[in-house]
Parts: structure tokens; sequence; C-alpha cells
């Protein structure tokens, strides 16, 4: 394959993560008013969050199947055009049905895009740097917490909420243009069958391999999704501080996301079981210390470092896994970690909201500790079967 700038095509998938990134998380800040434009709720506004997260989770490797056939960079290109378009359309969407239809169909493309970009990651970057360029990349969904998504909120009070994603359709304009002279045209796509891709779903250890990410985020977002309930009720917070607390931890999970990437760089499995190890202690350590304001935030903070450490070990091991398997699922396999991770969005919240509703928001960062012990679990008996399938006088796989 002819040789690419990697530091160009890193920088214009890790902006078009950014882009990804801005288009999912936006509408947190715009809840309000998009309730009132529409007459509806402010929970019916809500299942404009998790529409979008089911229908991400869903629909991306199902319409991977179909996209990994087509090249590369046709396929990209063209899902970032559909993101512009229907960015576009969300503003025009004077419906809650046609606005949910198009965040629906949104959520999809964003799947398809970074799952795209981390496959030809895979395929083209040396393996050297692959890990840390996969953490550039995922760190771009953090920096559109961190920025984007303020700026986009911004927007959306001072003019209407449309504004907002006429300003996100004008940003997938310029990460277009640069993706069209970025992307190496040669980029192979996927000839593996629908049976043999979704066959990977059946084979044991890529399942388990899938559970990481989901236990992993999972502990995360039981205590994340009702952080802000747990720092005004628990830990004693004034409600002027908390916006700024949270701006310190979305810092900090950029820092955790490029973290990941130096883990994975070597034997990053066996580093990962350590990971969820320190991740649980710090979750006991916050169960004891949350009502103790200062001593509660720094811990919280610190937990923000723990919290994006997987990712890239995990994106890595299930392609590395995958393409083990089934050589021509490279691009399905890439959409795996993506989709396990908004399952343990969903599964950790969820599990968050049943153990506030019967024991208290206290409980959290024990419900936090069991997750982490069971990806600890995960990962500890995938590290064990990677070992045993690659004896010392194998060649080494990239985590290795």
């Amino acid at each position: 394959m002819k040789a690419v700038n990697e530091r160009a095509l890193v920088f214009s998938f890790t902006l078009m993560a950014f882009l990804l990134g801005t288009t999912e998380y936006i509408i947190v800040g715009l809840l309000t008013e998009i309730a009132a434009s529409l007459q509806i709720t402010l929970a019916v506004a809500g299942t404009l969050v998790s529409g979008f997260a089911i229908a991400y989770a869903i629909g991306t490797p199902i319409f991977m199947t179909v996209v990994s056939r087509i090249s590369k960079k046709k396929a990209m290109l063209g899902i970032i055009a559909l993101i512009i378009l229907f960015n576009l359309l969300s503003a025009v969407s004077g419906t809650y049905i046609l606005l949910m239809i198009t965040r629906i169909i949104t959520a999809i493309l964003c799947g398809l895009a970074i799952s795209l970009s981390l496959s030809a990651v895979s395929e083209v970057i040396t393996p050297a740097n692959q890990g840390r360029s996969v953490s550039y990349i995922l760190g771009g969904f953090g920096v559109a917490n961190v920025l984007g998504v303020p700026i986009g909120t911004f927007v959306g009070q001072h003019f209407e909420w449309q504004a907002s994603f006429v300003l996100t359709a004008l940003m997938g304009v310029i990460v277009f243009i640069l993706n069209a002279i970025v992307i190496p045209s040669n980029l192979t796509s996927s000839k593996g069958s629908l049976k043999e891709q979704f066959g990977l779903l059946t084979n044991g250890r890529i399942l388990l391999a899938f559970m990481i990410p989901v236990l992993g985020t999972g502990a995360v977002f039981s205590i994340y999704t009702f952080i802000r309930p747990l720092m005004e009720n628990v830990m004693a917070i004034p409600t002027s501080m908390v916006s700024w607390v949270l701006l310190i931890y979305g810092i900090a999970v950029i820092f955790s996301t490029w973290l990941g990437g130096r883990i994975a760089s070597r034997n990053a499995l066996a580093r990962l079981r350590v990971v969820f190890l320190i991740q649980a202690a710090i979750y006991v350590v916050f169960s004891l210390t949350a009502s103790v304001p200062f001593l509660g935030v720094t811990i919280f903070l610190i937990s923000a470092c723990a919290s994006n450490l997987l990712n890239v070990t995990s994106q890595l091991y299930l392609i590395e896994l995958s393409v083990e398997h089934s050589p021509a699922s490279r691009d399905f396999a890439a959409s795996l970690n993506p989709v396990a991770a908004n399952i343990g969005i969903a599964g950790g919240s969820t599990l968050g909201g049943i153990m506030v509703d019967n024991a208290g928001l206290t409980t959290l960062p024990w419900t936090a500790v069991g997750l982490a012990l069971l990806a600890f679990a995960a990962t500890a008996i995938s590290y064990q079967l990677y070992v045993n399938a690659r004896p010392r006088h194998a060649a080494k796989g990239i985590l290795s």
C-alpha cells in the first residue's frame, strides 16, 4: 500500500471525532430550549439523548456490514456528507418525531464514521504508533465534551437551538474537505460475508473481550450519570461550583484517553488488569470521602484520570482478535468497541438509577466497584486466553 502521512491522517480523524462528539452530545445542553420550542416535556426531550445512544449501539454494526464493502474513502466522505445534511435537517425539524428521526439516522452515521476511521488506523498506521493514534482520535470526543458542547450550548441559548445544528453542519464541511485531501484512496474494503462478520459474535473470546468495555464503561457511568445530585446532596458542593468541577473532570478525561494510548503501547492487556483494580480502589476511597467536600472532589477527579484508560486497549484488542478469527471482518470489528461503550453507558446508568431509587446516592461508588471488579475478571481471563493462544516462540500481536 502507498505510504500515507500518518500525522495528517490522525489529525483529520481526530477533528472528525470532535465533530461526531459535538453532534452526539450537543443536544444535552439544549434540552430545555428544545422542550419549550417543540412543546414537549423535559422527560420526552431526554429521549432524544437515549434514542441516539440506542440507535448508535444497534444500527452501527448492522449497517457496517454494508458500508464496509465500499471503498473506505468513498464511504467515509459519503457518511460525513450525510451527517452534514442530517444536522441541517435537525435544524429545520419542527416536531419531536421529525427531530427524533434525524437524530436516529445521525447516530448510525456517527457510529459508522468512527468505526471506519479506527479500522483505517489499524490498517495503515504502523503498529508502534497505533495505540497513540487511537488515543488521539478517541480524545476528540473528550474535547467535544469540554469545548464543542459548551460552544454549541452558548450558540443555542443566545440565538435559537436550531443555530447549534447549523454550526455543527458548517464544522462538518471543514471536516469533509480535510478528509477528502488526506484519506488515501487505496484503503481496502472488507470482503467478508454477512455470515462471517456476524459470526464474530459467536466466538467466546470475542464476546468476553466485548464485555470489557461494557463493564468498564458501565462502572464510570453508574456514578457519572448522577454526579450532579451526588455533588449537591452528598458532597455538599455549591451549585455555582458544579460546572467548574465538571469542566476539570472533562479535561481529566481527555488526559485519561491520552494515557490509555500509552498503556496500549506494550503488554496492554496485562496492564489493563491493574487499571481496573486501581479503579475499584479509587471508588472505595471515594465512597469513604464523598461527604468531605475537598477530599471527595479530589478523589472524583482522580477517578476521571482512570475513566478512559481502557478504550484504546479494548479497541485494538477487539480488532486484533477479530481479524485473527476472520481477516475480512476488520471494519465490523472496529465497530464493536464503540457499540460496547454505548451499551455500558446505558447499562451503567440504568443500574445506577436502580441503586439510587432503592438504596440512595451513597451506594453509587460501591456499584462502580462491583462493575470495575467484573471488568478486571473479564480482562484477566482474556489475558490468560491471549497468552495461551500465543506460545513464546510465536509472533506477538500489537498488544503484547
